[in-house]
Parts: C-alpha cells; structure tokens; sequence
C-alpha cells in the first residue's frame, strides 16, 4: 500500500491456500476484514449437570479430612481447634497504614470449631468472603497457618485431604469421626464490631484490666508502658511491644520465608505468649478469654487498625467539655476509694474506639455481669444507676453519638 492509500474496509478475506501455491477465496466480509477461521461441525448438546450448591443457604461448607496429613510435621492430638480468619479487601489505592507491617491486608477472626481425635474437621464458613485457616493448640495459638485464601459460594460443600498436604498424594476412604454434620464456628472472645480486628478495641482493655497498673500508671516496670495514649500513627503499648526484640514475630512483605512452617511467624514464635503463660502469670494472671484476644492478635501479624481509612474511630478527638465532665464525676463518685483516679491519663480511663470497654466502666462492674469485678464497691449490672450515670459521661467524654 502506497503512501496515502487507505486500506480497504475488508481488504482480508479467507482463502484456501495449497502447496503450490494456488489459493481460492473462501469468504470475504462486505462490511469488515476476517481473520483467524475455525471449522465448526455439528455436535451433540452437553448434558446440563445439576448444581452441587445446596438450595436456600447463604453460607457453604468446608470439609477437612485429616488435618494431620501434611508436609509440615505435626503430632497426632496436638490440633486442639481450628480457627477461620477473614481477608478483608482494599477498597481504593491510597489507604492508611494498618500495623508495623507495610501493605498489610486487613484480616479479622470468624470463629473456631473442635478439631476431632482422628484431625477432620466439618463447619459451616461465610460465602462470598476470602478466608484462611489457622491450627490452633490447646491455648488458642497458632500452630500452623495458611499464607493463601479459600473462597465459598453460596450453599458450596468444598472439602481437603488436609493442611498443606502433599500433592501428589491421594487421600483414602475415611470414616469421619462426627460424620458430615457441619459444626457451627463459635466467635471468638471479646467486642464484636464491623470490619477486622482493632488493636485498641480489642487487646487494649486487656492491657487496662492486667497490665496498665505495672506499666504505665504507678510505674514503667521494664521499660514499658502499655497505656493506650495515641503515640505517632498508633499507640504507646502498641509500639512498645511490636518495637520490642523478638516479642512480637511479624511476617514482613516480601522477606518473610518462602515455605510456611509450624510455629514460624504469630504467637507461637514471638516471646509474647510464653511469657505471659510463664512465671509472669502471678503477677498479671490472664483468663482464657482475655490471652485468647492477645492470641488473636499476634496470630492476625501484629495487626493494629481493621479497616484501610484515614479517618478512624481508634484516632476519634475526645471532647474536652466532655473529659471535664469525666473527671469532675471521678472526683465526686470515686474519691473515697481511688483519690488518683480522676487525673490519671485519659487512656487509662476511657477506650475512645470501645467506650463499653473502658476502664472506669469495667472495673468496678461485677464479673457476672461481664465486668472485671476490680473495686470494693461493685455495680451488680449495667442497669446500676451508678453505671447509667458514668456511662453518660465516658460517651461524651469519648464524642460518641
């Protein structure tokens, strides 16, 4: 084609061309060029194979033969539960950082369900959600965990030979311990919120409950302050225990080991858990519930924020009116018992993302109605006068509608 000549609009057609180099035209479109031809012939319909989902569910089902049959070596009896993360998503390019770890996706627990004698495991999941197993050990961490996602649709049964199992193997017969009965996931402890898991919602009122007295308030013991006092992009017990020296083992992008390996990153590898599980549990004893939410943490990589804003209710402004307000009613309610307690730092007092989770509000509140139960004058419930009245003042305090 010459210069200043124009193709012509279906200047390609089909031919039909032969080793000697004789061609005969097939086809050529009036409208348009044709390329690329693919010879057709009549076939048989495909059956149309029913659906597997199961009708009217809006969640699926995962079945786990063996959880045991794997490349990683785990011994027989030592899964105790297995726990189901959620992965949430990030909804635009430009999002706030989430933890010590740059680009971290924001993860959240859904529950955990028994693993049985003989490793298998059958539960009801969330469909339409990207989800991750953990192994759990007798105290709720993380033996053993998944680096990829699953994903169910609805009314879906998917099932695996194990965790991390060998590829080449094929699983055999197995007679299931409970049978295919799907186990419903018990959530794990703590405030249940939208979105994943909080830092300070949820592992901060255990500092307050156990540890603040130590290290922050009436000392630094060690150096430590684990008071929730909003420290650069997050808080001041934050830092202090994912900046200390193999407490906190977090798997960073694009350095952390290729292969995963039971007990590698979490709980289970930093020096956190075997701490508090040690000699230290006489001086700050943790119930189950409460080192199940530490557990929870260190296992999700150390993660401090559970959404990708820039705007979050954990940075939420106190109101000033309002902490006048506290700390005058401080002063006149708890005088008699804790002459300090109304100037003590703010974040020793009020939990701005979890105002119900707050220090004032929980200790003097009695442990059978899900208090800490800590002062001498308890409320017996959340309908006390006493509580009502505080409660007022430490969601002002907080700026919570």
């Amino acid at each position: 084609m010459g210069q200043g000549q124009v193709a012509s609009r279906n200047g390609y057609g089909l031919y039909l061309v032969d080793t000697l180099g004789g061609r005969e035209l097939l086809y050529r479109d009036p409208r348009t060029c044709c390329f690329n031809p693919l010879p057709i012939a009549p076939r048989p319909t495909p059956p149309v194979l029913p659906s597997t989902r199961v009708p009217g569910w809006t969640d699926g089902v995962f079945v786990i033969q063996n959880v045991y049959h794997s490349i990683a070596p785990l011994i027989p009896g030592s899964v105790k539960r297995l726990r189901v993360v959620a992965l949430h998503e990030q909804p635009t390019a430009s999002a706030a950082e989430r933890s010590a770890v740059s680009q971290e996706i924001v993860k959240s627990v859904v529950g955990t369900v028994p693993v049985e004698a003989d490793g298998s495991v059958t539960f009801r999941a969330p469909a339409q959600q990207p989800l991750l197993f953990q192994l759990l050990d007798e105290n709720n961490l993380s033996l053993f965990g998944m680096r990829s996602q699953v994903y169910l649709q609805p009314g879906e049964v998917m099932s695996c030979a194990g965790c991390h199992e060998p590829r080449g193997v094929t699983p055999g017969p197995t007679r299931y311990a409970r049978g295919l009965r799907p186990a419903t996931l018990t959530p794990g402890p703590g405030p249940r919120y939208e979105g994943g898991f909080s830092f300070p919602r949820s592992v901060q009122p255990v500092l307050d409950r156990s540890c603040i007295r130590c290290h922050g308030l009436q000392r630094r013991a060690g150096g430590l302050s684990l008071l929730g006092t909003p420290e650069g992009p997050f808080t001041q017990s934050y830092n202090a225990l994912v900046g200390r020296p193999g407490w906190v083992a977090l798997a960073h992008r694009n350095v952390q080991t290729d292969l995963s390996k039971p007990g590698d990153y979490g709980a289970r590898a930093g020096k956190l858990a075997a701490f508090l599980l040690g000699p230290h549990r006489r001086q700050a004893p943790l119930d189950q519930e409460d080192f199940t939410r530490l557990a929870e943490w260190l296992d999700l990589n150390g993660q401090c924020y559970g959404d990708y804003s820039f705007e979050r209710r954990e940075r939420r402004a106190p109101s000033e009116e309002g902490v006048k307000a506290l700390r005058a009613h401080l002063r006149q309610a708890c005088a008699n018992c804790h002459a300090d307690l109304p100037d003590q730092p703010l974040a020793a007092l009020v939990n701005v993302a979890q105002p119900d989770e707050s220090r004032v509000l929980r200790a003097p509140l009695a442990t059978t109605a899900g208090g800490w139960g800590q002062c001498r004058k308890l409320w017996g419930s959340t309908a006390d006068p006493g509580y009502v009245a505080l409660q007022e003042r430490v969601l002002a305090a907080t700026g919570t509608p």
